[in-house]
């Protein structure tokens, strides 16, 4: 039963959200400081709706966006990131603004994640701080140092923070 009320709430929110804009600020920073070239694979993690994977399609990157809200749009996958639907080290980037604290298990998350990237692929994460965890936000990473804690395998290449939220760029070891 938790397992249902889990998915309710992320999925109540994620509808609550779908038409929100992406963060372009992020989406420019997760490019210029990779430097990934043109025809990179990207998966954008907790997409919502199809306006990630899309921004970074017009830059040039083959991207897909991932929600556990269904999506008839061809540039969406319907899944959960604790049981990523994609084969082994298929992305190059991994990209997720406001998506891993919602996960219920993030050692999973984790895990699937480092599955799915590349070696030497980059993970590029957006997440609150300071905030009392709930039943939609779950997980307080605190520090972009807390996050990468939970990500064995990735090194940081860089990192930032406002009183509210964290962003931080991470390369997958070999």
């Amino acid at each position: 039963m938790r397992w249902f009320r889990y998915y309710w709430v992320q999925i109540r929110q994620s509808h609550a959200k779908h038409a929100k804009p992406p963060r372009l600020e992020h989406i420019n920073w997760a490019i210029h400081l990779t430097g990934l070239p043109q025809g990179a694979a990207v998966l954008c993690v907790g997409a919502r709706n199809a306006q990630e994977p899309l921004a970074f399609r017009e830059r040039g990157y083959r991207a897909l966006g991932l929600d556990i809200l269904p999506s008839v749009h061809p540039a969406m996958r319907w899944g959960d990131f604790h049981r990523l639907p994609f084969r082994a080290a298929r992305f190059d980037l991994l990209y997720a603004v406001h998506a891993y604290e919602h996960a219920r298990d993030i050692t999973a998350a984790a895990e699937e994640a480092l599955r799915v990237l590349k070696p030497k692929g980059f993970l590029y994460a957006a997440f609150p701080i300071r905030f009392t965890p709930s039943e939609h936000d779950l997980v307080n990473f605190g520090s972009p140092e807390g996050f990468l804690q939970l990500f064995p395998g990735l090194h940081r290449v860089w990192s930032r923070e406002t009183p509210t939220e964290a962003a931080v760029l991470a390369r997958r070891c070999g």
